[in-house]
């Protein structure tokens, strides 16, 4: 039986930023914008659906973001002196490696495995690793 219609995903890499993890490591970053397509003989031809997602490329960890801040986050990339595509729409147009620490996307301060050292937790004040360290118990 051959299928007429179906679905596809294209994926778009919007951005790849340096940024503080969640897991309290400062790493690069991967935004990308996922289209669900509505497929009629193997030819996209209705978007159905639109998701952003960001990626730490050093741990994996995977974020679903809304729209508004994966653009928002587009615009603090362009607005620090990065060359970008002009007159382009700001989701679409790809953004070239960039460093940008929003003040939202750093970790709390607080207790964080050592991302230099196994077996260890090191102090993060909220802006940078401290001299403080513990051996972790797990």
């Amino acid at each position: 039986m051959i299928f007429i219609f179906g679905t596809r995903r294209k994926a778009l890499v919007l951005a790849t930023i340096s940024m503080a993890c969640r897991n309290g490591h400062t790493a690069a970053h991967r935004l990308m914008k996922f289209t669900y397509w509505f497929t009629l003989f193997f030819i996209p031809v209705i978007p159905m659906q639109k998701k952003f997602q960001i990626t730490c490329i050093q741990c994996g960890l995977t974020q679903v973001m809304p729209k508004q801040n994966a653009e928002e986050l587009i615009a603090n990339v362009r607005n620090s002196n990065v060359q970008g595509a002009q007159g382009q729409d700001p989701v679409s147009a790809p953004i070239p490696l960039a460093t940008v620490n929003p003040n939202n996307s750093l970790p709390p301060a607080g207790w964080y495995k050592d991302p230099t050292q196994e077996n260890v937790m090191r102090y993060w004040d909220g802006n940078q690793w401290t001299e403080s360290i513990t051996n972790s118990q797990q």
